[in-house]
């Protein structure tokens, strides 16, 4: 028993990711430079072959040429390609005649080296295409699945199902076939009677992988009890039932989801929430996590990803907010936003979209045709633009941006237009008030300042009137500090600009008679140009305090007791300085606390504060005034005209409640081309030869793979993307690809292996699949069922293939029968995954907190599940990458599981690990019962079954040992929780 608890310490296996050391990498990015800028030497086309080199088949640059091997796999620096390619050696450089690659080129060829330079392992230097559309549709993938009828098998299991009858006919046909090859009746499935396969495991063993499964989490003792004792047929029925109707349920399964579409809560460490930044994809996580807890049909998943922003607007009056943002799936691509050639990366964002469509959707990698042809599945080039077309017709950003400048991402304003119109009209009221009374109180001033949105800076002109920008406040709310022109303003700060003629000030209004004190600070937030700063204080008129300083200065206003009384104004101001105003952009600072009292007023918290809309206590006051500023904002007013400005006020106030709900927002698709670019509108895509954008071919109308839409297909209006049209395409159940995909992820994340073992290609590259039979029967059951995710996990997980065991005994089909388990002859052990490892530590500890949705959290320390903590796209030294989850800039079609030593280190050392190890002893030992019970509760919790009697004498007298029994009981949970059956489901 003590075997079971062995801690991960030893093996240091390194994997590489699939998608980089995938062929797809070969075909994606190096293929592409060998035929820009090396065909025209060392291929099967070109006039005289150089140097007996060809780089057109993988077999010729496996070969190398007359100088030698190309390569040392594994290792760029004693290869002869990369020496070529940096220019290293005056003799050999590659391409020659000072045509030398750019870096990011070479850092690429250096890449594929290290990865091992994988490559398609078969020659296939012509195309496909050149086989006719009809042939290329005789491949399984491309035929519409057929309902097989379910085999007949002997000696049938009374408990066996339709699934568990297709896979023991496949077993015994490898059976009779490894018989006759061998002319022995040695073969394990030869001597196995097939009332004896798939033996059913334990109750606890089914329970814990099951919950597992679809919740992420570990049953509790009490459930796993209920189930023990549960002796009706349909006792396992009742438990999946339960399961899928719980909200982990969606947690857990979106999570699959989210590995597929390359999800981030954001691109950059360095630019967290900024413009060019997704902080709001948290809302296309819980629309997934609500899709698969509210049984969604997976068609109209689908089609809402590709088209929700149309969608949401087809039945009248009314606004489908959710669907629209389903299309931001499209916004989480990998394009390189910074990217100064602007339309390159529109080609880029178009290519990523297709790419994840292709292989999310339909299992096809048609982003391989970007370049060239397909070269093994029957995908052209103008299949690929023609899907172009669809995408460039659509966007996801305003604008491309400027050159030196990230892209900003759409902000989609999850409103109708209605909705956006009566709004728009409640602000233009307001601001007209604000104008009114600031005629009437004979000075210029904005009752609030705007929030800079998205660490971005928002610019508020305090004289609105004369139709200029100056003076101005400018405000950056969010949580680092941000640069635009030559300024420099810090996180949560606050500036104000005079104008040549006019100071610019920030104004509190006395809500009291009585004494108060005043500190605060000022700075020149431009220290780059300029000629200095001067500003100075006033109580009503009269200046108290007066100042100047150089570029890049800042001076301190040491506190002050000034006796006030109410409506009386206390001006911070900033003045031009001689001839030249333009650089006297000065960030300010300004306490006021009420003497004897609890009040306090502060600039530029009371601005910039995380609050609802626009923050200000309405206290401040922004002005814009030549010379003195008022004694009060009133003063020198009529009784009339008093009046008017209480009556103005009355309506200001009434307006501003409604204008501080901020309207919710979302990243996503919307139809027609990025605006200011190239391809705003509407338009099908000329073929962009070799991928470049600068070379131009012939224009190809908007339409679908022929292979698989067939030629004659409708043409797609001008006034469309097209979206729309693909979206039914690809969610129709006549799709050959669609339901096969999806009901093989489904298979997959229950096995750990799907059907097809390629899951995001189907196509020649990809693994055929194990059980094509199963594969069609389980697709028409999907389309059949409403295209019901649910269903699918019912059918599967009922089968005696679902609730059979890991292990094998000795009578029954060994592990030599069936060593990569493709047959399903036992079910696959498997390691929890990062976010349920994590999630376990904080359920058994008692520490989690089951909150859904809204914003993810930055800290791994929250007590939220770890699909509500932030996964940001450049930081690739985490906690979820130590234990396995995929790059979040990859479309990643599974997991894999490596066990290095950093595992087992986190397990021992992380602080986070060891609070857990502490809130679990805080747990047990406030249990009722002796240290026996104790230990036979913790064993329950942990692993769902009771200690034996070695196991639990181990816990008693470890327990048992020490005076500080806390310390003596963190430690031995610490050891139980390290332990390979806490992070192993059989």
């Amino acid at each position: 028993m003590l075997a079971r608890i062995t801690l991960l310490f030893f093996s240091a296996t390194v994997v590489v990711a699939a998608d980089s050391a995938s062929p797809e990498f070969f075909e994606k990015q190096v293929r592409p430079i060998f035929a820009d800028h090396c065909y025209e030497c060392h291929s099967a086309t070109a006039k005289k072959v150089k140097g007996g080199l060809k780089l057109d088949t993988p077999e010729a640059i496996a070969r190398g040429g007359e100088s030698g091997a190309l390569f040392v796999a594994g290792d760029p620096e004693k290869s002869l390609l990369i020496k070529a390619v940096r220019y290293a050696d005056p003799d050999l450089q590659m391409p020659p005649k000072d045509k030398k690659l750019v870096a990011a080129q070479i850092t690429l060829l250096e890449q594929w080296v290290k990865l091992g330079a994988p490559m398609p392992a078969a020659s296939n230097q012509l195309s496909v295409i050149s086989e006719s559309v009809a042939v290329a549709r005789t491949n399984w993938a491309f035929v519409s699945p057929r309902d097989p009828a379910v085999p007949k098998v002997a000696d049938a299991d009374p408990h066996w199902t339709s699934i568990d009858a297709f896979l023991i006919a496949k077993m015994e046909r490898e059976g009779a076939r490894t018989v006759t090859s061998a002319r022995t009746s040695d073969s394990p499935i030869a001597r196995t009677r097939p009332s004896a396969l798939l033996p059913r495991a334990g109750k606890r063993t089914l329970i814990r992988r099951a919950t597992y499964d679809l919740t992420g989490l570990p049953p509790t003792p009490e459930e796993v009890d209920a189930f023990v004792k549960d002796n009706s047929t349909n006792a396992f029925a009742t438990l999946v039932e339960r399961l899928l109707a719980s909200p982990r349920y969606g947690e857990k399964w979106a999570r699959h989801w989210l590995d597929v579409v390359r999800y981030t809560d954001a691109f950059d460490s360095r630019g967290i929430g900024g413009e060019a930044d997704v902080p709001e994809a948290w809302r296309y996580r819980d629309w997934v996590v609500n899709a698969f807890n509210s049984g969604l049909p997976y068609d109209q998943f689908v089609m809402q990803q590709i088209a929700g922003d149309i969608l949401a607007t087809n039945t009248p009056g009314r606004f489908d907010t959710n669907a629209l943002i389903a299309t931001g799936v499209f916004a989480f691509g990998e394009w390189g936003g910074g990217d100064a050639d602007k339309e390159k990366m529109l080609t880029d964002i178009v290519d990523d979209q297709i790419d994840v469509t292709g292989r999310g959707f339909l299992g096809l990698t048609l982003a391989c045709a970007r370049c060239h042809d397909h070269k093994f599945d029957p995908i052209s080039t103008r299949d690929y633009y023609g899907l172009a077309g669809i995408f460039f017709s659509s966007h996801i950003l305003p604008g491309p941006g400027a050159k030196t400048a990230g892209s900003p991402v759409l902000r989609i304003p999850l409103a109708t237009s209605a909705d956006l119109a009566a709004r728009q009209a409640r602000e233009q009221r307001v601001s007209e008030l604000e104008k009114q009374i600031a005629a009437k109180s004979g000075v210029t001033l904005l009752t609030r300042a705007e929030r800079g949105q998205l660490n971005q800076p928002t610019l508020s002109a305090l004289h609105p009137s004369d139709g200029t920008d100056l003076p101005n406040a400018v405000a950056n709310s969010g949580d680092v500090a941000i640069n635009f022109l030559t300024i420099d303003l810090p996180a949560h700060a606050l500036a104000i600009h005079p104008s040549p003629d006019k100071n610019a000030g920030a104004a509190w209004v006395s809500p009291l008679d009585g004494e108060v004190e005043l500190s605060g600070r000022i700075a020149d937030a431009d220290g780059k140009c300029g000629n200095g700063i001067e500003w100075f204080l006033s109580h009503g008129t009269n200046d108290f305090r007066r100042g100047k300083f150089d570029n890049g200065g800042r001076q301190e206003i040491t506190p002050t007791n000034l006796v006030v009384r109410s409506g009386e104004l206390i001006t911070l101001a900033v003045a031009p300085r001689g001839k030249d105003h333009s650089c006297d952009t000065t960030e300010i600072e300004l306490r006021i606390r009420e003497r004897g009292g609890e009040r306090e007023w502060r600039l530029p918290q009371d601005v910039t504060a995380d609050l609802p809309g626009r923050a200000n206590t309405g206290a401040w006051h922004f002005i814009a005034f030549a010379g003195t500023p008022p004694r009060t904002l009133q003063s020198k007013l009529s009784d009339a005209e008093k009046e008017k400005i209480a009556a103005a006020k009355q309506e200001l106030a009434s307006l501003r409640p409604e204008l501080e709900r901020k309207i919710p927002v979302a990243h996503g698709l919307r139809e027609g081309g990025t605006p200011q670019s190239a391809y705003a509108g509407f338009h099908d895509s000329p073929i962009l030869i070799r991928g470049k954008y600068d070379r131009r071919g012939e224009v190809v109308p908007r339409q679908f793979p022929s292979v698989l839409g067939g030629g004659g297909q409708s043409p797609i209006a001008d006034n469309r993307s097209g979206r729309l049209e693909l979206a039914k395409w690809t969610a129709n159940g006549g799709n050959p690809l669609t339901a096969r995909v999806m009901v093989n992820r489904i298979w997959q994340n229950h096995f750990g292996e799907g059907i097809v073992r390629t899951p995001n290609n189907f196509g020649k590259l990809g693994a055929p699949p194990t059980h094509p039979e199963l594969l069609d029967w389980l697709a028409h059951r999907f389309v059949e069922s409403g295209w019901s995710i649910k269903a699918m996990h019912r059918l599967i997980m009922n089968s005696a293939a679902y609730q059979s065991q890991c292990s094998v005994i000795s009578n029954q089909l060994s592990v030599a029968g069936d060593p990569a388990n493709e047959l399903f002859s036992r079910f696959n052990r498997r390691r929890l995954t990062a976010e349920e490892l994590r999630d376990a530590l904080l359920f058994v500890s008692g520490q989690i907190d089951f909150t859904m949705g809204g914003p993810s959290i930055n800290d791994l320390a929250t007590k939220r599940r770890t699909l509500y903590v932030m996964t940001i796209r450049s930081d690739k030294s985490n906690y979820r990458s130590l234990f396995d989850a995929p790059d979040a800039q990859t479309i990643a079609e599974k997991r894999i599981d490596s066990t290095v030593a950093p595992q087992a280190l986190f397990l021992m050392n992380s602080p986070f690990v060891l609070k857990q190890a502490g809130a679990l002893a805080d747990r047990v030992l406030k249990r009722e019962g002796d240290d026996a019970a104790r230990v036979r509760w913790l064993y329950e919790l942990l692993y769902s079954r009771e200690p034996s009697a070695r196991e639990w004498e181990i816990g008693s007298r470890v327990t048992s040992t020490e005076s500080d029994r806390t310390a003596a009981w963190t430690r031995y949970c610490q050891v139980l929780l390290c332990a390979n059956e806490f992070i192993y489901v059989d």
